[in-house]
C-alpha cells in the first residue's frame, strides 16, 4: 500500500516538473492612432518553446484600459530566435510568415522593443511590463 501511494506521489510530482508552464505575459498600454478607438492595450506571451502569442486590444479611453479582457483582441503567434544578445520575433499570421520582424530584448520585469535608426544603431522603441 506504502509502496503504491508512493509511486502515485512520484508521478505527480513528475507531470508538474516537466510540463510546460504557460509562459511569460508582458502588457503595454498606450495612445492608439486607430481613428475608432483612441486607446490600445497589448500583450505578448513568451512560451517556453520559442513561440510567442501576441494580443491586441483596443478600447475607446484610457479609463478604460484595465477592463481589455472584455474586448475581442486580434491574435498574432510567431517563433523566436536568438540573435546576438537581442531576441527577434518573427511572426506568423494564418501559418505564413509575414514581414513583421521585432528585435527585443527580455528581462526579468521588462520587454523592450528596438528599431534601427538612420545611422543603423538600434534605439528603444517601446516598453511592456512583466505581469505573469
Amino acid at each position: 500500500m506504502k509502496n503504491g501511494i508512493i509511486t502515485l506521489l512520484l508521478i505527480f510530482f513528475l507531470q508538474n516538473t516537466f510540463g510546460q508552464t504557460d509562459g511569460r505575459k508582458y502588457l503595454r498600454h498606450y495612445q492608439s492612432n486607430s481613428t475608432t478607438y483612441f486607446y490600445g492595450v497589448t500583450e505578448i506571451i513568451i512560451h517556453s518553446d520559442s513561440t510567442y502569442t501576441w494580443k491586441s486590444y483596443e478600447v475607446n479611453s484610457k479609463n478604460e484600459w484595465k477592463k481589455y479582457k472584455k474586448n475581442k483582441p486580434e491574435i498574432s503567434v510567431g517563433k523566436i530566435t536568438q540573435n546576438g544578445k537581442f531576441i527577434t520575433l518573427t511572426e506568423y499570421r494564418n501559418g505564413n510568415k509575414t514581414d513583421f520582424n521585432w528585435t527585443v530584448k527580455i528581462t526579468n520585469k521588462r520587454l523592450n522593443f528596438y528599431y534601427p535608426n538612420k545611422n543603423e544603431k538600434l534605439r528603444k522603441s517601446a516598453k511592456y511590463k512583466r505581469i505573469l
